[in-house]
């Protein structure tokens, strides 16, 4: 009986630990709150699918001098009660020098451009001022040309359109151009107003 009472003992002893182990069951702290804050930035891009240079098909003569037209995706993703609408801006970096050789110059008041989906459907001059974008100013005076202006609301704060940039260098006025190689870079950039 001996060994019985040991274990009885014992057990009693387990009994009288467990119940303030299950008197502890449903307790909780006090709530704390941590704020979280994330932030996505609105995003706007340009993609041209038919590469990053354009050659006039062809030799330049008198009169207008028409590219292949060339395809530009922008895309966006706004919040609509903060833009009113995504704007694509082309330019020159220099008004008298579009296109250049060593020897001469195209100026950008005979490049024209046209977006026949977006603003100028008819050929217009690069020869806009600079464009207010965000806290500054995007183009050159005299070298700048809006392409189109999207309107932004609720229905179209995530989007893309491709549109058909078409250049043409108008050489009506200018026969003592002498002859040779010109080159130029036309700057696109998407923007929000």
């Amino acid at each position: 009986m001996g060994r019985l009472a040991t274990l009885s003992s014992a057990v009693f002893g387990l009994q009288l630990l467990a119940a303030p182990l299950v008197a502890q069951i449903g307790l909780a702290s006090g709530s704390q709150s941590v704020q979280l804050l994330a932030t996505k930035r609105g995003s706007v891009g340009i993609t041209l699918p038919a590469g990053t240079a354009a050659t006039l098909p062809g030799e330049l003569v008198a009169g207008p001098n028409d590219f292949a037209p060339l395809p530009v995706v922008t895309s966006w993703n706004l919040d609509p009660s903060r833009t009113a609408s995504v704007r694509l801006v082309a330019f020159f970096d220099a008004p008298a020098r579009a296109l250049a050789t060593e020897l001469g110059a195209i100026p950008a008041s005979s490049v024209f451009g046209r977006v026949p989906t977006g603003g100028p459907k008819s050929f217009a001059p690069f020869t806009g001022g600079q464009v207010v974008a965000g806290g500054g100013m995007l183009g050159v005076a005299g070298a700048t040309l809006v392409l189109f202006a999207q309107p932004i609301s609720g229905g179209n704060a995530v989007g893309t359109r491709t549109d058909e940039l078409q250049v043409r260098i108008d050489l009506s006025g200018m026969p003592d151009l002498p002859p040779g190689t010109y080159t130029g870079t036309l700057n696109l950039v998407a923007t929000t107003q």
